[in-house]
């Protein structure tokens, strides 16, 4: 508890220039009771102004008081050394303590060592209201550097998933690409070649030759044997160029079938005349010809 006591209250350090004027100060300081009456303690009474001597008890005080003759050279080097924006440097003026035959009275010292405190005091609580303004403009400012941290952090975080879903988005592509690519190098001379239509093989035969179609089988052997342009028969259709197409060429298949039906039923009434007939002889060096007679062999 003392320790915490000791902590609340304002500690002042009084820095001299010899012993005798230390304990002069020492005994003002004891008399004016300032730890009781003004929540104020002096922890310190330096009897020296060796500058690295003061650096090592002078740091942490609230209040230092510098002893000198006004602001002379000494409290100046002092002052420039030992102030922090979390302390108050006050003037012990040795001047208002001197009587006519230059000695020191004592009920002025004490007088001035009080005044010297408090006024030393007031400055000090303002600096600590404005520290303490400081402090509360910088945890403000700490909040919002926090809130706009982690915005930032968040949008990194965006970032690294658009970045990804970016790659993702142009490796699709990248494929979409290679497949078109791919698609226009196979179907790029689609237009240079005719396109066939499709027409049923039946009904074409029945409008254009007014008769049903007994014998589909012939016509796609004779298509198959010849190989038309562009013309392709089979499974009940026909392929062409237009309709005007497909019913020339069944007009050419079905005027062939017709030569070789009469030329087929001549020869089998020759024969059915004739039975004593001697076959005529077989030349071997004989050439079928490629035509309809012998297309379905």
């Amino acid at each position: 508890m003392e320790t915490q006591n000791h902590e609340s209250k304002i500690d002042v350090r009084i820095i001299v220039g010899g012993l005798d004027i230390a304990q002069l100060v020492s005994k003002a300081v004891n008399n004016i009771q300032l730890e009781n009456d003004y929540n104020i303690i002096v922890s310190s009474i330096i009897p020296t102004v060796e500058l690295s001597i003061v650096k090592k008890v002078a740091g942490g005080a609230d209040i230092l008081l510098i002893g000198g003759y006004g602001h002379d050279e000494t409290y100046n080097i002092l002052y420039n050394e030992l102030k922090t924006d979390f302390n108050h440097i006050g003037l012990f003026d040795y001047n208002n303590i001197i009587i006519e035959d230059e000695s020191i009275d004592f009920k002025l010292a004490e007088k001035e060592i009080l005044n010297s405190i408090i006024k030393s005091t007031l400055s000090y609580s303002l600096n600590l209201i404005n520290i303490h303004t400081l402090e509360n403009k910088l945890m403000k400012v700490t909040h919002n550097y926090n809130s706009l941290l982690d915005d930032y952090n968040q949008l990194i975080k965006e970032q690294e998933v658009l970045t990804r879903e970016n790659s993702e988005l142009r490796e699709d592509i990248n494929d979409i690409k290679s497949d078109y690519s791919a698609f226009k190098s196979r179907y790029e001379d689609i237009y240079s070649k005719e396109i066939l239509e499709i027409f049923s093989l039946h009904d074409l035969w029945q409008d254009t030759f007014r008769q049903d179609l007994n014998d589909e089988k012939r016509i796609v052997i004779a298509t198959d044997k010849f190989k038309p342009d562009n013309i392709i028969v089979g499974q009940g259709y026909i392929a062409a160029e237009s309709r005007d197409k497909a019913i020339e060429w069944l007009n050419i298949v079905r005027t062939a079938l017709i030569f070789v039906d009469d030329s087929d039923d001549d020869l089998k009434r020759e024969l059915g005349s004739d039975e004593e007939t001697t076959a005529p002889e077989v030349i071997d060096d004989y050439e079928i010809p490629n035509t309809f007679e012998n297309f379905w062999d």
